[in-house]
């Protein structure tokens, strides 16, 4: 009975205990998941820029292939239509007289003509008669007039081809000729032939324009596009161009000009290797609106890069904290844990030397400005504190770095935005130029790792292409 109660006892002291300490046992909770920063969603970039292509060269030589006289077959003789009528004809021309618009050209002339007939009475085929003659705009009587329209519809195929339509719009007699002792009227026989001669001439104006190789202008900018473009400084910008697309074409002043848009998503690197070189632009497709270029990109940069935009950014800004001068001569960077940096400030003045501190950079998105909040010194710097003293080092030096450490993204823009724009600006190929700038630059995002800085920024402005000569094949 008594071994009994004992266990029993035992039980319970156990079952006390284990209650006991499961209500102080603590449960840790677990650690939270490392923060990863990444840059914003990259949106799609679009460059629309004019293209103004020298056409007039072309288009003196497209009036040479027209004939400036059109005569019926076998001029000055007779052309039989039938055994009892015959008649010559002939056309001569005016200069053209070009327009565009909306993918459309239209060539206006003005011409001349003059007209003979004779008549007969046959009989089972035969000429039974003397042919009775009529004439119009021979001898003193002046020749007839006539106003002529070609149209010409225009579109560019999906591989840069340009691709025409040419046809007589419009014939229109000012001057009848009316051969009235034999009353005949042979005004619209006359223009059927003239339009069909006409017609004729379009059908090689159509040919010559599908041999110009468009695409052979434009493959170096293809080729130039899907290479890295230097932007002076500040890396260099590879468009990844997706989509192309074109607006109407309108024609004056001998230059044939379209809207030309260009869909990308381009990427800015410190690295100008050109591993993957795309040749081409990708193919043609509708039409586009708006104008000017929206470009945002990616960009990545080394530190040995970042070194040389602080060091020009910083360089010569100078401190004078109790008596103690220094002067910024050279910034280094160097990628630490947790998003931080080392900052390595090589300084002359009263004192000469080097000071290391560490910080976490970053972008405020309102004011455009990169800062470092909680730039301290890094224990490195200790070892020189014999040499400048425990003064430089006190929380009043501290602030006033804080605030040289800081970056102004618009101020650093404009400051170099002539050497920025220099690169909008350039000849790309023979006979083929660029022309443009920038009109603001902006920072969407900012990430610091260990290797490089990754940033997104957004840059805005406008671009011309002109196009000075057309190839042949």
């Amino acid at each position: 009975m008594h071994k009994r109660k004992l266990a029993t006892f035992y039980v319970l002291l156990i079952l006390v205990t284990a209650s006991c300490s499961t209500s102080k046992k603590t449960v840790s909770a677990p650690l939270p998941a490392p923060v990863r920063k990444s840059l914003p969603p990259l949106p799609e970039s679009v460059v629309n820029l004019p293209v103004t292509i020298a056409i007039q060269p072309f288009l003196l030589e497209a009036e040479k292939l027209a004939p400036k006289e059109i005569t019926s077959a076998g001029w000055p003789g007779y052309l039989n239509s039938g055994c009892d009528f015959r008649y010559k004809y002939r056309f001569i021309r005016s200069g053209f007289r070009f327009s565009c618009s909306n993918n459309r050209i239209t060539v206006a002339m003005n011409g001349n003509y003059q007209i003979a007939g004779s008549k007969t009475v046959c009989v089972m085929n035969q000429a039974i008669s003397p042919w009775v003659n009529g004439s119009c705009g021979f001898g003193d009587e002046p020749m007839r007039k006539v106003n002529i329209s070609l149209v010409s519809d225009l579109h560019f195929t999906p591989d840069y081809r340009l691709r025409t339509n040419t046809r007589v719009d419009k014939i229109q007699a000012i001057d009848k000729c009316l051969v009235t002792f034999f009353n005949n009227d042979v005004t619209a026989e006359i223009l059927d032939s003239i339009s069909a001669s006409i017609n004729a001439f379009g059908k090689n104006i159509d040919a010559a324009i599908s041999n110009l190789r468009f695409d052979n202008v434009l493959e170096p900018i293809g080729e130039k596009s899907g290479r890295k473009i230097p932007l002076s400084t500040y890396g260099y910008l590879k468009l990844n161009a997706s989509e192309v697309n074109l607006g109407p074409i309108n024609f004056a002043g001998g230059n044939l000009d379209f809207m030309a848009g260009i869909s990308c998503y381009p990427e800015i690197s410190s690295d100008s290797s050109n591993e993957n070189v795309s040749r081409h632009l990708p193919p043609l497709k509708g039409n586009i609106a708006g104008n000017g270029f929206n470009l945002s990109a990616n960009a990545i940069y080394d530190y040995t890069t970042i070194d040389t935009l602080l060091t020009r950014t910083l360089r010569n800004r100078e401190f004078d904290v109790k008596g103690e001068k220094i002067k910024i001569e050279n910034v280094m960077v160097r990628g630490l844990d947790n998003y931080k940096v080392e900052f390595r400030i090589s300084f002359t003045g009263t004192k000469k030397g080097t000071l290391y501190l560490q910080g976490s950079p970053e972008l405020d998105l309102a004011t455009q400005t990169i800062t470092v909040p909680d730039l301290e010194y890094d224990l490195n710097s200790s070892s020189i504190t014999l040499q400048i003293g425990k003064t430089f080092f006190n929380r009043q030096i501290l602030e006033r770095l804080r605030q040289q450490a800081k970056v102004n993204v618009s101020e650093l823009y404009q400051k170099n935005k002539t050497r920025i724009d220099s690169q909008f600006n350039r000849t790309v190929a023979d006979g083929i130029t660029l022309k443009g700038g920038t009109s603001q630059l902006r920072l969407n995002g900012l990430v610091i790792n260990k290797d490089n800085v990754q940033v997104q920024a957004n840059v805005t402005g406008n671009l011309a292409l002109a196009i000075a000569k057309l190839p042949g094949n």
